[in-house]
């Protein structure tokens, strides 16, 4: 049998190693990914700094990158003589890179990438050539102005592809820092990496990721795999009641899969964890990255994580669905005391003053339309949170009392308690209303608790307007649950099944509004409705109470239940005429054309 060597255009092969990368942003990641391998290389042999620091300088022609790890001419040799079949297979420790081709990255961002590397103190600068279109790499020592202090890399892409300093561009400052961040995230929090972007004199650091969100899956934080238990892997994923999140798979905490929806045939696209009810990561050592690092050998182990992340997806999907249920009860909650506070407007309406409102839900005085003296703070107290900003109004009328643009100094009788935000203003005729009045805002912060109300004074000539501030502790919430009283405004408010079936919409018991779940009218628009619709049902059932509750007879519960009920049949019927009226006219125009 014959056999034909096979050959390969060196320089052909070199470019499509450096093509390999989604993007040049994920290109030039790998001098971070390097970075780190060297760093637990060292810290593996006691010579690690202690923060590795990659920096990165954008400039219109050249894009220079600095860590502080070098190698020596032999350890440059025998890394490009041995491409895609990388030394670093022979190290005992774990590692980010495994084929040495991170070095040909640069051909998605120049024609030119020239190292400069000292190896430890007391080593010579070397200095190493890569171009577009060559077979070999060029040595030699670096001239004095060239050479590093310190020991480290110094690499400069040249002869770009494009304007890294472009604000929209491929390398932008922000596009590489939220990439870094996401990329890196475990290296960064652990304090162990740190990572400086500098383009166009503005410098950028960046930040580990921030996730306040509740975690799920806490159980399965070294998790092993059956098949072999000295493999493991670890969850940390957070609940996204955003419906947004992205679950990534990391290896030696970079991020290998970008999502776990691009896995299409594994099944893992259709379940919990690419719902974008979760986000976070999945982090798995034990696999084996492919080449450039955009994915995993579909390997015995690979199979086997997926298979294991299969079985424990149903406890992941209980965790999310409680934590989904507290979602929706805090979301309901807001709308139901939007609903209090929008009953409690409408109410206010002059043609709705005969009305007697319901207990707790009071009515808010009416403010005056006119400063009493002509130069007034209103209202003329108010009660705010430590820690807390607020804001009273300062009415003038002008000119008629206050000349104008007259200045007005803004003082407080306690600066320890309050901090003043506006210190001085001016009141100008030409900002007046139709009544002639001037209305401006003087805003500060409570800064501690007060026991005697600190006095604000505003004075402009002779006048003076005053206004007492009181801080008070912070006020310690509870969050309410669906079923058990909500408190609204001095109102509560529940949502209950009534023992006698689904026709009553609503009823008013001890100071509480009860809705009817068992009703449709209920499910339709707050099961199934919009916000919109959750929130005007809430307000109609408030309104609807206190009517009834200004009946002494008894009798007009049983008119307004009709009255609901009617409006809600009417409101049905308009929408799917609307809705068939919408889709004869698609048809029509469909036919026309």
């Amino acid at each position: 049998m014959k056999k034909v060597p096979i050959k390969i255009h060196t320089a052909n092969a070199l470019r499509w190693l450096g093509s390999l990368y989604r993007n040049p942003s994920d290109a030039i990641k790998e001098h971070v990914s390097n970075a780190i391998d060297e760093h637990l290389k060292a810290n593996n042999l006691g010579k690690a700094v202690s923060v590795c620091r990659v920096t990165f300088t954008l400039e219109k022609d050249r894009v220079i990158i600095e860590y502080p790890y070098g190698m020596s001419r032999e350890q440059f040799e025998s890394v490009l003589q041995r491409v895609a079949d990388s030394v670093k297979k022979s190290f005992d420790f774990k590692q980010i890179g495994q084929l040495g081709i991170g070095m040909f990255c640069f051909f998605q961002i120049g024609k030119k990438c020239t190292f400069f590397s000292k190896k430890d103190k007391g080593y010579e600068t070397i200095k190493v050539m890569l171009k577009e279109g060559s077979d070999d790499a060029e040595f030699e020592t670096a001239r004095k102005r060239e050479s590093l202090r310190e020991p480290g890399v110094r690499v400069i892409i040249s002869g770009l592809r494009f304007d890294p300093t472009k604000p929209r561009g491929p390398l932008s400052p922000t596009k590489l820092k939220r990439l870094f961040a996401e990329k890196f995230n475990s290296f960064l929090k652990d304090g162990s990496l740190e990572i400086i972007i500098n383009s166009k004199g503005t410098i950028y650091t960046v930040s580990p990721l921030k996730i306040d969100l509740p975690k799920v899956g806490e159980s399965y934080k070294d998790w092993p795999l059956p098949r072999d238990r000295n493999k493991r892997f670890s969850l940390e994923l957070y609940f996204d009641p955003s419906g947004k999140g992205i679950v990534k798979i990391r290896h030696i905490g970079v991020t290998i899969i970008d999502d776990i929806k691009t896995l299409d045939a594994y099944g893992l696209e259709e379940s919990i964890y690419a719902s974008g009810d979760v986000k976070g990561f999945i982090d798995a050592d034990f696999l084996k990255p492919l080449p450039s690092r955009t994915g995993f050998e579909e390997n015995d182990d690979w199979i086997s994580l997926l298979s294991e992340l299969d079985k424990i997806r149903s406890s992941i999907e209980a965790k999310v669905e409680e934590l989904k249920r507290e979602e929706e009860e805090k979301k309901l909650t807001e709308i139901q005391r939007k609903a209090v506070e929008l009953a409690r407007d409408i109410l206010n309406i002059e043609e709705f003053k005969d009305l007697e409102l319901l207990e707790g839900l009071g009515r808010k005085p009416p403010e005056p339309r006119f400063p009493p003296n002509g130069f007034d703070f209103m209202p003329s107290s108010i009660r705010i949170e430590q820690g807390k900003t607020g804001t009273l109004s300062l009415k003038a009328l002008v000119p008629k009392v206050v000349p104008n643009n007259s200045m007005v100094k803004v003082g407080v009788s306690n600066s320890s308690s309050v901090e003043l935000i506006t210190q001085s203003l001016f009141l100008k005729a030409s900002e007046a209303d139709k009544d002639g009045v001037v209305t401006t805002h003087v805003s500060f912060k409570g800064k501690s608790k007060t026991t005697v109300p600190a006095i604000l004074t505003a004075i402009t000539g002779k006048l003076k307007a005053e206004a007492h501030i009181r801080v008070t502790a912070p006020v310690q919430t509870r969050e309410p649950i669906i079923g058990k009283a909500k408190e609204g405004r001095g109102i509560n408010y529940k949502e209950v099944s009534f023992e006698d079936g689904p026709d009553k919409h609503s009823r008013y018991v001890s100071r509480v509004i009860e809705i009817n779940e068992l009703n449709e009218d209920y499910k339709r628009e707050v099961l199934k409705g919009t916000e919109q619709t959750q929130l005007a049902y809430a307000a109609l059932m408030i309104g609807k109470e206190t009517i009834a509750y200004n009946d002494k007879s008894g009798t007009a519960d049983d008119y307004l239940e009709k009255i609901v009920s009617f409006y809600f049949r009417l409101k049905n019927r308009l929408t799917a005429t609307s809705q068939r009226i919408v889709k004869s006219r698609y048809r029509r125009l469909k036919k026309s054309v």
